[in-house]
């Protein structure tokens, strides 16, 4: 005996509605239990919803292109009757490697900005078309979509400021386009006018030969947008530094070689992280965040890695929960989990926010130091380079030395020269000397 089931789509609250990128079933089709059936993108993050139930596609009611919400039906199937409670007890238990099947859905809900829009910082230009002065506190009232405050942060306007047009007087991004207009429409300068006519005239250089257009990843796009941010707001300042690691390649390589059978690829980057989380205890400052909205900094309790994965896509930046309580092989090994489904674009939301502090590491690519730039509101990131391989004169000999080359960027509204420098002479310690590691 057999029933109709329908699959909804839950667990968006925080989103009036999500993308659908990709119908992957058609009618007829024979499912199995967590099988991918469409695959959908919120603002920051992009993944395929599975299916609770196993059976034939009878009824498709979403289409590539089309939004839906909480509660809508994405497809109806035929299900045999005495295997769906079975099947949607099994659903919630079978994981996926990202998170179970069930939470992973829940997990697809961005949280909306924290911090108040007040935080940013305009143009001169830009903040002199405000027809009055607003407050954080006024700021942080309005209600709007965390695309329509990226775009508000952009143009360097406080959403306090800007009357909602939408339900329950939601900003909506036409209300920030006719604020603008309005603004720019009574200011009297041309210049003003003119940089922001030329802010959006289009380049074209078909005049010196031919050309091109690819058109940017949504990825690529918010990197563009959360980078040019993030250099305009935060004062950079990096420290470079180079640790010697030639006891600890010696180490890792050995127990490389045993966990070989075990598919597990050891890489200096797991202890990285390690000796990275150590050195967060030790300096708490750099395990924290600036919050204008409070005039505080807020010191975090917990010690979470980003790492910044090189995707076909764009960059993106999975997190590593709780390293402190994990030991180098499961580091080794969750880190080759996340790098994957990064690459395959299969990460939560969740998977890429909460971040103490963010690696960026080149591997094998090449070069000595770079400036990594800040991810916010993290307050520092940690660079690495190809290791540096050199010959060292000893009192009994020349022997080989590895250096790995460390660059750390730094917001110095919160982290001064000095603990910078204490901070990387006390992380080279530790990945100098393997028994801290170990221990």
């Amino acid at each position: 005996m057999s029933e109709l089931k329908e699959i909804h789509i839950t667990d968006i609250e925080e989103f009036d509605s999500v993308d659908v990128v990709e119908v992957l079933v058609k009618v007829g089709d024979s499912i199995e239990i967590n099988q991918p059936i469409v695959t959908l993108e919120s603002e920051k993050a992009m993944m395929d919803f599975p299916s609770q139930y196993s059976g034939v596609v009878q009824k498709i009611n979403v289409t590539e292109g089309s939004k839906v919400k909480e509660g809508d039906t994405l497809v109806t199937l035929e299900v045999q009757a005495e295997n769906a409670v079975t099947e949607q007890t099994q659903a919630t238990k079978t994981t996926t490697g990202l998170e179970d099947a069930h939470t992973s859905r829940k997990e697809m809900s961005m949280v909306k900005p924290e911090t108040s829009v007040a935080q940013k910082t305009g143009t001169d230009e830009v903040e002199s078309i405000k027809p009055q002065t607003i407050t954080a506190e006024d700021s942080a009232k309005a209600y709007a979509s965390p695309s329509v405050y990226k775009y508000a942060r952009e143009l360097g306007v406080d959403l306090g400021t800007v009357q909602g047009s939408g339900r329950e007087h939601r900003v909506m991004k036409k209300d920030v386009q006719n604020y603008v207009r309005t603004g720019l429409q009574n200011y009297s300068s041309s210049s003003v006018q003119a940089k922001a006519a030329a802010s959006i005239k289009p380049l074209d250089f078909s005049a010196y030969g031919d050309t091109e257009a690819v058109e940017l990843t949504k990825i690529q796009k918010l990197t563009a947008e959360n980078m040019s941010d993030v250099w305009q707001t935060i004062p950079h300042v990096t420290h470079f530094d180079q640790a010697d690691v030639t006891l600890l390649e010696q180490h890792r390589k050995q127990l490389a070689d045993e966990l070989i059978a075990r598919e597990i690829k050891l890489t200096p980057l797991a202890f990285v992280i390690k000796a990275l989380v150590t050195s967060l205890k030790q300096f708490p400052q750099f395990n924290a965040s600036l919050d204008f909205a409070s005039n505080k900094l807020i010191l975090k309790k917990y010690f979470h890695v980003g790492i910044a994965v090189d995707t076909p896509h764009g960059l993106l930046v999975p997190v590593l929960r709780d390293v402190d309580k994990k030991s180098i092989t499961q580091v080794a090994s969750e880190l080759m989990e996340i790098s994957d489904h990064a690459r395959e674009r299969k990460l939560t939301a969740k998977q890429m926010s909460g971040a103490s502090i963010t690696i960026s590491s080149l591997g094998n690519l090449g070069g000595q130091a770079f400036t990594p730039l800040i991810n916010s509101p993290e307050v520092a990131i940690l660079g690495l380079s190809k290791i540096i391989v050199k010959e060292k004169v000893t009192e009994t000999g020349v022997v080989e030395q590895k250096l790995l080359p460390l660059s750390l960027s730094y917001d110095h509204r919160v982290i001064n020269g000095a603990d910078a420098a204490r901070f990387c002479t006390f992380l080279k310690g530790v990945l100098e000397d393997i028994w801290k590691l170990i221990l």
